[in-house]
């Protein structure tokens, strides 16, 4: 029987992270065209289900010990299974604190995506679980799906809110994606991440999370970009958010807001400007 609060060397010994962040690069919107404002909206809307994998791959190692070869709930169903491709290399150096994610030159999850490179946790306490653990997420060489990701990531365990439910602080520090063709996108975001449900089980599949937050960015074309979270909820049954909202708002342009859905598994948003609205793919 597992038991719930692991270790940080035993809860991350398995493989954590993969990245994310908040942004991607994106294309210079033409305000004249009907689904112009398509572009930075699907760009961050892609992006930020990128983020949140970063959170459900710690969460699944602090549930399970390590990357689960399945899903009890639903055995044709896990988010990564990194074990199943042999390609995710883990080591511990528990003296220093430091865990590193060697990726290689391309490893792909059950999840779709094919990282590349290293993810290195640094960590100080006792468990993700345990309030007041906290730890930095930095890549070398990082790619996930050809782009590269670089910046830190800092998490800090809040305990316990007045609902009851545990939180995270999330802090991400001159993060930055940039794509094949050289076009980037910079930021820095704050947000907390709400357990809403399956804390306090040995099990990972039942996991939700809302989150919520700011984020500030800038790309390759000089546009800058201020966004808000509300209630994004990602849980462990699905690979795409499932609802919320994101409002974008592009320096000198009218504001957009992604709406994530009701509840679905799918990797389908509506992108909705001046009462134009358009679907967009969490895919990429």
């Amino acid at each position: 029987m597992r038991t719930v609060k692991l270790s940080i060397p035993s809860l991350m010994i398995g493989a954590i992270l993969t990245f994310s962040s908040l942004s991607t690069g994106c294309k210079k919107e033409k305000e004249t065209g009907d689904d112009s404002f398509q572009t930075t909206a699907e760009d961050i809307g892609q992006a930020e289900n990128v983020s949140s994998d970063v959170d459900n791959m710690t969460s699944e190692v602090a549930r399970m010990g390590t990357f689960s070869h399945d899903n009890a709930q639903n055995t044709s169903f896990d988010q990564f299974n990194f074990h199943a491709h042999s390609c995710a290399v883990v080591t511990n150096d528990s003296i220093n604190h430091v865990l590193t994610f060697d990726f290689g030159t391309g490893c792909t999850g059950n999840d779709g995506k094919t990282r590349a490179g290293r993810v290195i946790v640094t960590y100080n306490g006792t468990g993700y679980f345990d309030a007041g653990s906290s730890w930095i997420v930095s890549f070398d060489s990082f790619y996930v799906n050809s782009r590269h990701v670089e910046g830190t990531r800092s998490v800090i365990n809040n305990g316990l809110n007045s609902a009851g439910n545990m939180t995270w602080s999330i802090n991400a520090q001159n993060m930055r994606i940039t794509r094949p063709d050289g076009s980037w996108r910079s930021w820095n975001s704050q947000r907390t991440r709400e357990m809403i449900a399956g804390f306090g089980d040995n099990t990972w599949a039942n996991d939700v999370y809302i989150i919520n937050g700011t984020a500030t960015g800038l790309n390759s074309q000089g546009e800058s970009v201020t966004c808000t979270l509300t209630n994004i909820r990602r849980d462990h049954s699905c690979h795409f958010i499932t609802s919320g909202t994101l409002e974008i708002t592009p320096s000198g342009k009218p504001s957009r807001t992604i709406d994530f859905g009701n509840g679905t598994c799918d990797d389908l948003a509506t992108v909705t400007r001046n009462g134009m609205t358009r679907t967009i793919h969490l895919r990429f």
